[in-house]
């Protein structure tokens, strides 16, 4: 027996109470209300249970986003109403509605998974309503009954119509909310992804300017940049060792531009070109007076520097006099200017260079062992130019553009041929050696193209090539023997001859020194 719908005068009450809801609603709460309208509804229809689904983005899928029953439902949550009720779906997607009274009655013969479904659930009866904006099918929502059948007339009908285009304007508003929330989730993801592309390419530009002048892509090089990009920040001493010519100079510089004190000048002092009477006197200062010539007060270099580095070049020139105040410095940060007793306290980081052998100086009473423990904090050996062939070819054009710019000059090519004479070439003066040929050969040759050879090597320079590669064959043997053959490792023979155990080995083969520490060590 068909149940009559309530009151239509009190139906349309509701309906007004629950669009009032909506009025001005936050799309967040859009859910939480949707949920209290389908009770109310149902409570108020007398049925057992009322459903609200939702198109998928791809709108062919209609998925349970909301419901009210007042039975236990047979079916799981999240179902796919397309399943169950095809033919009913394609309907309300037409934006038609689907009246179905009595059951099974109402039910088109060919519609056999409603038959089905109706049979398996025990549904009376059912209304289907499209949720309907701008004629575009948002979703449905779909009144049932399971005790009793009801009639469900055009005007119950219409007031559902208005019922579902109330809760399709308000999943619209959901809808175009959460589609905005996506978009500036895009946008904040896209601009998070072009902040780190900035600081990556800030990074990169910085790295690049902070190298523009060290040329190197080789492994060696690769090694010396890394040990001075962990000292840099710090205020730690820092002892540059290697042969004249390899780039000290250059490395001390880019110690003190990845430092703290970068924006203070860094002060140089080199310990070989000046007397010992004026080195003092250079380095601390000194009064009116204070000896023949000292007409006015001079501020020496360490005040200069106060704040900033100070970078003491051919450290192992200094003389034995001066070693010991220079000491004094690096422990308490004070000293005194000649001709005046009063101390004056500096804030200084040193970086010291040094092409001689400090240990040797130790031994033959030259240097100061003390002074030298106190600058070999972070030593960095730079390498030479033969253990780091691979570099040359950007080296030869770096200084080629640098001529053409002095010069007036337009070269464009440089034979393969004197390029691989050059990498073959020991160049026992270093950088300093190769930019001075490639200097010689930009005067030489006046076209586009740069001929470029190798000094000639004369037979005193073999000899003494010779006698230096016995030099180091003997001191490499020394240091095995004392290691025990020991190569790797700390107290190995590579970490006391400040050389990576690749190098080492390297040399080793090319001395002919067994690496088993074996016959060859005699």
């Amino acid at each position: 027996m068909n149940k009559p719908v309530t009151n239509p005068i009190l139906f349309e009450r509701l309906l007004f109470e629950i669009s009032s809801k909506f009025v001005n609603l936050p799309a967040s709460d859009v859910d939480k209300e949707i949920n209290a309208a389908i009770r109310k509804i149902v409570e108020f229809l007398g049925i057992d249970q009322c459903v609200f689904g939702e198109f998928r983005d791809d709108g062919s899928s209609l998925k349970i986003s909301h419901g009210y029953t007042t039975c236990t439902w047979p079916e799981t949550d999240g179902i796919i109403l397309n399943d169950i009720a095809p033919n009913t779906i394609l309907r309300l997607k037409r934006g038609e509605v689907v009246n179905l009274s009595q059951l099974p009655q109402d039910i088109p013969e060919d519609w056999h998974e409603e038959l089905a479904y109706a049979a398996k659930v025990g549904l009376k009866s059912c209304v289907g309503v499209s949720l309907n904006v701008g004629g575009s099918v948002l979703g449905v929502i779909i009144f049932e009954s399971y005790r009793s059948y009801q009639n469900w007339t055009d005007q119950s009908i219409q007031h559902m119509r208005l019922l579902a285009q109330i809760f399709a304007n308000a999943l619209e508003r959901k809808q175009t909310d959460l589609k905005l929330r996506k978009a500036f989730d895009r946008i904040h993801e896209l601009s998070e992804h072009l902040k780190e592309e900035n600081r990556y390419l800030r990074e990169t530009i910085s790295s690049q300017s902070r190298y523009e002048n060290i040329i190197g892509r080789s492994p060696a090089m690769g090694f010396v940049l890394g040990k001075i990009e962990q000292v840099a920040e710090t205020d730690s001493t820092v002892l540059l060792l290697g042969e004249t010519g390899t780039g000290k100079t250059l490395m001390a510089q880019l110690v003190h531009q990845l430092s703290r004190r970068k924006n203070k000048t860094m002060i140089k002092v080199n310990c070989a070109t000046l007397p010992a009477n004026l080195l003092e006197s250079e380095l601390f200062g000194h009064e009116k007076g204070a000896f023949t010539g000292a007409v006015t007060k001079k501020i020496g270099r360490f005040e200069i520097a106060n704040g900033s580095t100070l970078f003491l070049d051919e450290i192992g020139e200094l003389p034995l006099d001066l070693q010991s105040k220079l000491l004094r410095v690096l422990d308490d940060g004070e000293f005194e200017r000649l001709g005046n007793a009063t101390s004056v306290k500096v804030d200084v980081r040193i970086i010291a260079a040094t092409n001689r052998n400090l240990d040797k100086m130790i031994s033959d009473g030259t240097f100061r062992s003390d002074l030298f423990y106190r600058l070999n904090v972070y030593p960095v050996r730079v390498p030479p130019l033969r253990e780091r062939l691979e570099d040359i070819p950007d080296m030869v054009w770096s200084f080629t553009k640098e001529f053409c710019k002095t010069m007036g000059r337009d070269v464009t090519h440089i034979p393969q041929k004197n390029l691989d004479a050059v990498m073959n070439y020991a160049w026992p003066g270093n950088i300093r050696e190769l930019k001075n040929v490639v200097e010689n050969a930009m005067i030489s040759n006046q076209g586009n193209t740069l001929y470029l050879l190798p000094p000639e090597r004369s037979q005193t320079q073999d000899q003494d090539d010779l006698s230096f590669e016995r030099a180091e064959r003997a001191h490499i043997i020394s240091v095995l023997k004392k290691t025990g053959g020991r190569i790797k490792g700390k107290g190995g023979a590579a970490d006391a001859l400040m050389l990576k155990p690749s190098t080492l080995y390297s040399k080793m083969k090319k001395l002919g020194i067994d690496s088993g520490a074996g016959p060859m060590l005699q």
